[in-house]
């Protein structure tokens, strides 16, 4: 008798998309196209937008704080791994087109640094050198995932593995 064991038995592994590895050039660019007005960043949705990004309407609201902000930010320019962002983009037109699936509170935070919301060691974002800015952009990886979904259920479901896994912790637990 053959022994008929199956060759997996836990599932396959989701699609996330493809993985870019980025710098900040990356969404700063989308954000200086969408103030452009380019076309392909039309908001035809009426979506709320971070970054040149929409934000789809089941997605919370912003809700770090400006110290959570400025936290991400100094980060970043200590070179820490700020971790990836997810996007999918849809088709022509596609109500799921530039839609931001995961990272709203970092674009947030990288969006109003980059309007002079507030100061991160001790210097707005206008007031840094054209060379820290350089650095900043090109040498602060950020990653990024793309999906390609005109599948609702999905990138909702996406949104929901990516935001719903953790137990945040508490003050008393900090190192």
């Amino acid at each position: 008798m053959e022994n008929s064991k199956p060759e997996r038995l836990m599932p396959e592994r989701l699609n996330f998309g493809r993985h870019f590895h980025s710098t900040m050039g990356f969404p700063l660019k989308r954000y200086r196209d969408w103030k452009a007005g380019n076309p392909e960043s039309k908001n035809l949705f009426d979506y709320r937008v971070v970054m040149g990004f929409f934000l789809p309407p089941w997605q919370r609201e912003a809700v770090w704080t400006e110290r959570q902000k400025i936290a991400f930010i100094e980060s970043s320019w200590l070179g820490v791994n700020l971790g990836t962002f997810s996007y999918n983009f849809g088709g022509i037109g596609s109500p799921f087109d530039n839609l931001l699936i995961d990272g709203q509170q970092r674009m947030s935070a990288i969006q109003d640094y980059i309007e002079d919301r507030f100061p991160v060691f001790g210097y707005r974002y206008s007031e840094v050198t054209e060379i820290d800015r350089r650095f900043w952009e090109m040498g602060c990886i950020f990653g990024h995932f793309q999906t390609d979904s005109e599948d609702e259920a999905y990138l909702r479901q996406y949104y929901n593995m990516l935001n719903f896994g953790g137990t945040p912790h508490k003050e008393s637990e900090r190192a």
